[in-house]
């Protein structure tokens, strides 16, 4: 939930970015591509030709992939559905919408949006690999053309499999939703689902590996993993969202959280904070107007000959760098903004001055004190 993204660009007010993950995924992909796809394609082709096709083709399925999300966002944005960000992570992209649909029809019209920006793409990539091949153009383009048009098609296919949170997953929702009027089942009932078809894709991927099938099989584990995590998840998301509905940050915060006066030198820091409160974060404080936050990765590269002359106001992270948020406001908003600075706390002020913080592992706790406490 708060990992680190990498912006690209912002396309119609949405913001489009990277999670680290994929980095990996684009060289797994690349090397895939050019060590076993392509290959079999044309086998007397080059080293060097098959890892610039391999290169193509994962940035064309990167393009095809971001199109697919900006279906799906463009079409909430329509319907007055906020979209916070496209990120490409470990298995393709997601639209980060940031509230649930009004009714199953917005629900359906957001999910299916997606499947047909990418039939759009099947058609207008064979097109073009059948055009290229008529005209006698390099293979190159044939082979990534044709590639690009059987992974979208693949992708469709995938993506309706009835399981949440694919986007089939997400029009089975929205058929449960229309059927039982009660959102949450029809989550709980497709989550189960998601999670189902996740421990299914699991064994099919160690099948693989006793038919000695292993490239395949490493891709099906992991798509079975990220399934079912994803499945799990998007119930607990979206129960967290019912729960905290309406509800503000005041009722969460913790009061006059540890903080670190201006003028303190990192070797006091470390010995009089970091080693007997053990947070990983810490408000920096000019009196009590907020200033920045310290903590480990401020200081972790930092010579160690240095710490008694510096200051923590050296090394800090300035008060502009990161959200902060009033006590009047949403909890939902808060979790959103830590999502956004990619840590798990966001620091309460009124006027600058600090007055608490609300941290994500508190309000997982009392979420789960609070469902504990409903009968079944």
């Amino acid at each position: 939930m708060f990992n680190r993204r990498l912006h690209l660009l912002t396309f119609s007010g949405i913001k489009i970015g990277i999670d680290l993950s994929w980095i990996f995924i684009a060289f797994l992909l690349s090397w895939t591509l050019a060590t076993d796809y392509f290959p079999q394609v044309d086998p007397n082709l080059s080293y060097g030709t098959y890892w610039l096709m391999g290169t193509l083709g994962m940035l064309g399925l990167f393009t095809c992939i971001i199109l697919h999300e900006l279906g799906h966002a463009l079409v909430a944005k329509h319907y007055k559905i906020p979209i916070s960000h496209i990120t490409l992570f470990l298995f393709g992209g997601v639209a980060e919408i940031k509230e649930e649909p009004k009714s199953p029809k917005v629900e359906f019209l957001v999910a299916i949006a997606g499947p047909l920006v990418s039939l759009f793409l099947v058609g207008f990539l064979a097109a073009c690999g059948t055009v290229a091949k008529r005209l006698e153009w390099p293979l190159l383009v044939v082979a990534v053309s044709n590639y690009l048009a059987f992974v979208n098609m693949a992708l469709i296919i995938f993506n309706l499999v009835p399981a949440f949170p694919l986007d089939g997953g997400r029009i089975f929702r929205a058929a449960l939703w229309a059927w039982k009027k009660d959102l949450a089942f029809a989550t709980r009932v497709a989550s189960r689902v998601g999670a189902a078809f996740g421990i299914l894709l699991i064994l099919f991927a160690l099948l693989c590996f006793f038919t000695g099938n292993f490239i395949s099989g490493f891709w099906f584990l992991m798509l079975g993993f990220f399934l079912q995590q994803s499945a799990s998840g998007s119930q607990v998301r979206f129960h967290l969202k019912q729960e905290l509905h309406g509800a503000k940050v005041a009722q969460f915060m913790k009061k006059n959280p540890t903080s670190v006066q201006k003028g303190t030198d990192i070797a006091s820091f470390i010995k009089d904070y970091i080693y007997t409160s053990h947070h990983q974060l810490y408000p920096v404080l000019d009196k009590e107007v907020l200033i920045g936050t310290v903590g480990l990765k401020e200081i972790r590269d930092f010579p160690e000959d240095q710490w008694r002359e510096t200051l923590v106001e050296t090394v800090m992270t300035p008060r502009k760098e990161f959200h902060t948020v009033t006590q009047e406001e949403g909890v939902l908003k808060a979790l959103h903004l830590m999502e956004e600075d990619g840590v798990p706390i966001v620091l309460v002020v009124e006027n600058e001055r600090l007055v608490g913080l609300l941290t994500a592992q508190d309000l997982f706790k009392i979420i789960s004190i609070k469902t504990g406490l409903k009968k079944s």
